[in-house]
């Protein structure tokens, strides 16, 4: 078993995650964010479609981020765990 997060190729909506719309200040962030994550989650089968929504739910509810922290929670997310969820 591997300690690296493997989220499931989702929408958050798919998942029981609301889908978050980030402010107009948040949009290049997500958008950033979504480009610099998008290899490694196109590699795990995501869409760039779902990137993206993920990246702007992200976004909008924590604010910029890194690319493992961004999976990470990506995976969190999708086990249930609350958006806050450190562990």
């Amino acid at each position: 078993m591997s300690d690296r997060p493997e989220p499931e190729p989702e929408d958050p909506q798919d998942t029981g995650v609301p889908e978050g719309e980030p402010k107009d200040t948040q949009i290049e962030p997500a958008r950033l964010l979504a480009n610099e994550a998008r290899d490694q989650l196109t590699d795990r089968g995501f869409t760039d479609d779902q990137i993206d929504r993920w990246a702007r739910t992200y976004v909008s509810e924590v604010g910029p981020g890194d690319v493992p922290t961004f999976i990470e929670w990506i995976d969190r997310r999708q086990r249930g765990a609350d958006a806050d969820d450190t562990g």
